[in-house]
Order: C-alpha cells, then structure tokens, then sequence
C-alpha cells in the first residue's frame, strides 16, 4: 500500500510536530490506495497521465517540491511580514493535496488514464475532512487547483498554497503548452496574446 511509502517518499513528513496530523496524513494515502489498488509505486505516479514522468517529474517529485517551497515561505512570511503560518498544515496539506489521483487515474485498454469530471481537489478536501483533519487544511485542499472549477481561497495560507501548485510543476512554455496554458484551457478561459512589441 502507498501509505507504507509516504517515510522514504518524503522525509519532510518528520518535520511536522503534531503526531495525530501524520498519521492522518498516512490514513488519507491509505484510503485512496484501498480505492484504487492500481497505483503500487508512489514514484511511478505521474502529475498528470498526459505528463510523461522523464520531462515532468512525479507526482512525489511534485510534493516533495511543495514541502521544499513550504519550509523556505513559512519562515520568509514570518521574518519579512510578521505573519505567522502553520508549517505543519503546509507539509501535510502538500502530502495530501494530490492524493485523490490515486483515485482519478484508472487503467483503460492498458493505460493510464485521467477520469473526466474527476475534481481530485474536491475529493481530497472532502476526504481531509471526513478523517478530521483540521479545517484549514481541508480547505486549502479543496481550493488548491486551477483546473477544474475556480474556488477562491478564503485564508492566507489556503491562497499561498494555491500558488504553489503551478510553481511546483515543471510545465513550461519550451514543452508546449505551459502550466498557466493549461489551466486556463482547463476552465475554458481566454487571454489575449501579448502584443508583438513585448520583449
């Protein structure tokens, strides 16, 4: 099971203090696992089927990035704004945020494939709750993604950790399409094209 990974998968785990929120952490990973007994190797989950794992990373890749990211901005808003931020909601919400994939990306005719409709945020935050992690970080779960449906942040941290998601995901304009692209084909949202004059 995946939840037997998550120590060796992300040593940043031992760096939250409060011991009830990892093990919730590891309870999460257990019950998408037990939804979906496909995915074996926490490192062979891709962020996306359509992101080949060799150019992108994995989806551990990507949470390991979002704890690295997290341990530098929490302190960073504490000594240059003086505003306090949990580092043990931000580890365990990166190690939770994607986890519903497990859910979402099924075998079909021998791959790999996304569900559609599938909101893995949603999944996630609801799950985070139902298992009684904190409030914030059901929340910050829920609201972490651009694709799918907008939901609008309603605290610091949640709005911080929405921006790490894209940050922490090597998708860039030289592969394609890129990750702020992406996502607002996701939404069907449009932007014009720069003017031919910008550097």
């Amino acid at each position: 099971m995946l939840e037997d990974q998550l120590d060796r998968a992300f040593p940043d785990l031992a760096e939250i203090r409060d011991k009830r929120l990892r093990g919730l952490v590891g309870e999460l990973w257990r019950s998408v696992s037990e939804r979906n007994p496909v995915h074996t190797d926490i490192e062979r989950i891709p962020t996306h089927p359509l992101f080949p794992i060799e150019r992108h990373g994995s989806l551990a890749n990507h949470i390991r990035g979002q704890m690295a990211v997290s341990k530098t901005l929490v302190p960073t808003y504490m000594r240059e704004w003086r505003i306090e931020l949990s580092l043990d909601h931000f580890l365990a919400t990166a190690a939770i945020h994607d986890a519903a994939k497990v859910v979402e990306f099924v075998e079909q005719d021998g791959k790999l494939v996304a569900t559609p409709g599938f909101d893995h945020a949603l999944v996630a935050g609801r799950l985070a709750r139902d298992l009684g992690f904190p409030p914030e970080i059901a929340h910050m779960v829920a609201v972490h993604t651009y694709v799918g449906p907008m939901r609008l942040p309603r605290s610091r941290a949640a709005q911080l950790f929405q921006y790490l998601d894209p940050l922490c995901l090597p998708v860039f304009p030289e592969h394609g399409k890129s990750s702020v692209e992406r996502h607002l084909e996701a939404n069907h949202w449009s932007v014009a094209a720069p003017p031919d004059d910008v550097p």
